[in-house]
């Protein structure tokens, strides 16, 4: 029988993909790759032929070519786990974390016994930031293998975040008992030793993970970020501050394929900036009507400003009064913005917005805080995200009763924390990944903020952070009259609600501890490397009434 019937492609195929499987199962991804495609360029279709193709792929970092081919593999084959395990992991690397949890959740309804998955989903839910959904899955993932050491480590981290240091503790010497190399478990041991002011503890602890090449990308980032940390603990500044640039640096090269080319926050600040210094249209100053409906909140307040200003702090502060409910950096406005602000016709479409085109806009905008569980009806509605400083063109136009609570810190501490603290990268936090990019975006936005003050019929009350931190009472008393509240005590143990709390805000840790002083000022100890920044900081802390020297 000839190669060229049916039943001898067939026998081809066969022939091939046994030879892939042997490539695969030696790790010589490359030549699988090379097997795979040739079959797929000669008419081949099977899914272990577009698997093994983006294995390869993937090993090169080709998350959206790997991705691809996962996902043509998986239309071949839609219940396969592996499949649907892999594409969740090119997801996860690519940060479409919300796709990603879908893929894992999908494949825990094929297969609710496989236990990597849940591993998996633990880790994306981790850099969503959602601490406690994490602590559960991996919660679910030892159950299922108690002897998964990285899944123990992993509940080690989560721990450490939510500031739980004996169970973090307990977890991480579970791991270290299987695998004395687990460098999550020491990862999570030193963070646990640097909140606990066991700061030469937690060097001696991290100092090793940083010799050894296994940890690279952003583990070794978070490594050297734990290092910084138990540096400027001993105040040792100078060390501290070369371990947050070495960070950093990691970082910026890991996440420069996805974040390098696209634009930036400061540019986009500086292009809606441009837009209002020469706008002269009334409609902007025009009252828009009153978003009423069925459930709506009694109050809407957009606390913003810029990171680490103190916008985390004052949010859990408000949550723990009984009639506020607070929405915490969920964009609702992301899709509006996209729609409104990023192009010319846009912003003249979002200046004449009325009618039935204003009121589905606001529906849009409430259609996605319900669906983050959030019940307003009757309530004060606190929408915190900072980077909707941004958005107070968008904001102004659709909902111009609502009044805007702008947190305000030295701009000083504000870079310096924004550079040495550790986010979850994504388009706006990749530009603060040198101090340089942070200050240069800190200038531009608090630009167009107090550009927009003065064009914008805006209700806005300033919060300084030092104020709050020296006297809580009357900053929170000011706060609540603005916004339409009365003070109530409760709100002094703020910390015992947040405690309670899902914080997804890198800040949560902090929060968690209550009020304390030792973030005023902490510039000082870093101002030989602030320096240089110093002229384009200067008229911020002068416009904020902060001391220049």
């Amino acid at each position: 029988m000839s190669s060229g019937s049916p039943v001898g492609a067939q026998l081809d195929l066969e022939s091939v993909l046994k030879r892939i499987g042997a490539a695969v199962e030696s790790s010589d991804l490359r030549r699988a790759f090379e097997l795979a495609d040739a079959e797929i360029s000669r008419g081949g279709v099977h899914p272990s032929l577009f698997g093994a193709r983006a294995l390869w792929l993937e090993q090169q970092q080709r998350f959206d070519d790997a991705l691809a081919d996962f996902q043509r593999a998986r239309a071949l084959s839609p219940r396969d786990v592996i499949l649907l395990n892999a594409i969740g992991l090119c997801l996860t690397r690519l940060y479409r974390l919300y796709e990603a949890i879908e893929a894992f959740d999908e494949a825990i309804r094929i297969n609710p016994t496989y236990m990597l998955t849940y591993h998996r989903k633990g880790i994306a839910l981790g850099m969503t930031g959602d601490l406690d959904g994490a602590q559960r899955v991996h919660e679910r993932a030892i159950a299922l293998f108690p002897q998964n050491t990285e899944a123990l480590a992993c509940l080690a981290s989560v721990a450490a975040r939510k500031g739980e240091f004996a169970k973090a503790r307990e977890h991480a010497r579970r791991a270290l008992k299987l695998d004395p190399q687990r460098a999550t478990a020491v990862a999570a041991l030193a963070m646990a030793d640097n909140a606990e002011a066991a700061f030469a503890s937690a060097e001696a602890l991290i100092r090793p993970l940083l010799d050894n090449p296994r940890v690279s990308g952003r583990g070794r980032a978070s490594a050297l970020g734990i290092l910084g940390d138990a540096l400027d603990g001993q105040n040792r500044t100078e060390e501290a501050f070369a371990a947050y640039s070495e960070e950093n640096s990691e970082l910026l090269r890991f996440h420069a394929p996805r974040f390098a080319e696209r634009k930036r926050i400061s540019d986009f600040a500086d292009d809606l900036a441009a837009h209002f210094e020469n706008a002269a249209d009334e409609r902007w100053l025009a009252a828009t009507g009153i978003d009423a409906f069925e459930g709506a909140p009694a109050g809407h307040v957009f606390l913003l400003g810029f990171f680490r200003s103190g916008t985390t702090l004052l949010e859990q502060i408000l949550e723990s009064h009984p009639e506020i409910v607070t929405l915490e950096e969920r964009d609702a406005l992301a899709g509006l913005a996209e729609r409104y602000l990023t192009t010319k016709s846009g912003l003249a479409a979002l200046a004449g917005l009325s009618g039935e085109a204003l009121a589905s806009a606001r529906a849009e905008y409430w259609r996605l805080v319900r669906s983050h569980g959030l019940a307003v009806s009757g309530k004060i509605m606190v929408d915190k995200n900072p980077l909707n400083t941004l958005k107070l063109p968008l904001i102004s136009k659709l909902f111009p009763n609502a009044k805007i609570l702008f947190a305000v810190r030295d701009p000083r501490d504000v870079v310096l924390s924004c550079f040495r603290r550790h986010f979850e990268v994504n388009a706006a936090m990749f530009e603060l990944l040198t101090l340089e990019g942070a200050t240069r975006t800190y200038d531009s936005v608090m630009r167009l903020a107090e550009l927009l003050r003065n064009k914008l019929p805006l209700a806005l009350h300033d919060h300084r952070y030092e104020d709050l931190i020296e006297n809580f009472d009357m900053r929170v008393r000011n706060v609540c009259l603005f916004i339409g509240v009365p003070y109530k005590e409760e709100m002094v143990n703020f910390s015992a609600t947040a405690r309670s709390q899902d914080i997804r805000s890198p800040s949560a840790q902090q929060v968690r501890r209550g009020l304390y002083g030792e973030s005023v000022a902490q510039w000082r100890r870093y101002a030989a490397q602030l320096e240089p920044m110093q002229p384009i900081l200067r008229p911020w802390v002068e416009r904020f009434g902060y001391p220049v020297d």
